[in-house]
């Protein structure tokens, strides 16, 4: 029997092989793990993209804008168990981490820190919950706050309308523990007056302006007060009577007082446009008639989308996003008188082919009519006293704040919160965005082409390759 020996050379070679193909493996690995973690550790804006319509994992401008000004440290604690995450929220918070090296947060499983919430005042706080906390501040965010359910079309559809609110409550909540004290705002109600809608008073609450009732039959106008609000009122404010809310009025003007007003084309108040007047402002007789169409709802010429001021013109709402519509229905024009020591700015304006119908009451026709005055208008303005410091925003439309506008114009409730935010020294609006958002839709052409790629091109190409291949191996 023989033996057979294999030379030296030979098992060098093999392990020689063996020895290169371990240490490329190696190294691949090696190489493998410094990319992830170099990626993980790049900033998830930058690796991850978000592809919803609605945006809802990406942080707004606001957002942004706010943690790129943040310089206290903020710690935001999710209370969650471990494996129930909700995949919104967490990469919600990461990206507020991405942009400020002062915002951390961490999660906590009630299971493992049964106490910790207690110690900020959250122990019933419910499993989801925020607790944001700045310094020896803090405020929770329950879980049932971060989505907001309508079953408005409930059986119609079949569904609730889920608007996601996470955002917003994150955001308000670090604005409120790291900005100034808190805003109070009042509004009047003893004139008539349209009252604040829900929505508006949570878009204020959002900045951090507390917004209650005053009537100035049974009281005035307290000394917190930073922002006084009349939203189309019904009548007149009384003066020289029993009890004199002019006098009220000018005296918190003329102290730096804040007025948002907003008033309607079919009610009369002399006393108190005669206040506006201190400020250069008056109403345009008659209402505003849109005749460029791009500029009015479809069939109705007295709803207008009117145009922001441009930068060089007005500087009052630079933290409006001017990219939305507003909607101004039976809506005036505002004049703007030049006067000593008030500077006045318009912030809404139609185009020049609008006009004011006089006799709009008489009239059964929108079309223009001799008599009738030319545009452009300004519809919303703000004014200053430079010596007082009293500021004013007019909007000649009594309907702006209306919740079924804002669920097709939620530009509308952006515009008021934005004047609200600058009458009280804000410049900074809060916002939210819808949860719902249209699913990712291949269209019918390009689906049946990828379906033909997908199933029978690439497995073609596959196999002829592999056939190619086998055939030059054979000649070889």
């Amino acid at each position: 029997m023989k033996n057979f020996k294999f030379s030296s050379s030979a098992n060098g070679k093999v392990f020689r092989n063996g020895l290169y193909s371990t240490a490329i493996l190696a190294a691949a690995i090696v190489l493998a793990v410094l990319i992830n973690l170099l990626v993980g550790a790049i900033p998830k804006k930058y690796t991850e993209f978000d592809l919803s319509a609605a945006k809802m994992y990406t942080l707004g401008d606001s957002s942004r804008q706010l943690m790129q000004s943040l310089d206290q440290d903020v710690t935001v604690y999710y209370l969650c168990e471990t494996g129930s995450e909700d995949a919104i929220i967490t990469k919600l918070l990461d990206h507020y981490a991405d942009e400020s090296g002062h915002f951390h947060w961490e999660q906590k499983d009630p299971a493992l820190y049964p106490t910790f919430a207690a110690q900020y005042g959250a122990e019933n706080a419910s499993t989801g919950s925020l607790i944001v906390v700045s310094g020896e501040n803090s405020e929770v965010l329950n879980a049932a706050e971060l989505y907001e359910y309508d079953y408005s079309d409930y059986y119609t559809t079949g569904a609730a309308n889920v608007t996601f609110g996470g955002e917003k409550q994150i955001s308000s909540a670090i604005y409120k523990l790291t900005a100034a004290a808190e805003s109070h705002a009042y509004y009047t109600t003893n004139h008539g007056e349209q009252a604040l809608t829900s929505s508006l008073t949570e878009a204020l609450k959002a900045q951090n302006i507390d917004a209650q009732p005053l009537d100035l039959l049974t009281g005035t106008i307290p000394e917190d007060c930073d922002l006084l609000i009349i939203s189309d009122p019904a009548s007149d404010f009384a003066a020289d009577g029993l009890v004199d809310e002019i006098a009220q009025l000018q005296a918190y003007l003329e102290n730096g007082g804040k007025v948002l007003l907003t008033t309607s084309g079919y009610t009369e108040t002399p006393d108190l446009d005669a206040v506006m007047a201190q400020f250069g402002l008056a109403r345009e007789p008659g209402l505003v008639v849109e005749g460029d169409a791009g500029h009015a709802l479809h069939g109705y010429p007295y709803s207008l989308f009117p145009d922001y001021a441009a930068a060089d013109e007005s500087t009052a709402l630079d933290g409006v996003n001017q990219s939305t519509h507003v909607m101004l229905s039976v809506a005036q024009g505002i004049t703007i008188t030049e006067t000593d020591d008030v500077t006045a700015e318009p912030l809404l304006y139609t185009t020049e082919d609008a006009y004011s119908k006089q006799d709009f009451d008489a009239s059964s026709s929108s079309a223009k009519e001799a008599g009738d005055t030319d545009g452009p208008f300004s519809l919303a303005v703000w004014a200053r006293n430079e010596s007082t410091g009293a500021e004013v925003i007019w909007i000649g439309c009594p309907n702006m704040d209306n919740e079924q506008v804002y669920q097709s114009i939620p530009g509308n409730l952006t515009f008021l919160q934005g004047c609200a935010a600058s009458l009280v020294g804000q410049s900074l609006l809060i916002d939210t965005k819808a949860l719902e958002a249209a699913p990712i839709t291949v269209p019918a052409s390009a689906s049946m082409t990828l379906g033909m790629v997908f199933v029978f091109v690439l497995p073609a190409a596959v196999l002829i390759a592999g056939a190619v291949e086998v055939l030059l191996r054979r000649r070889r």
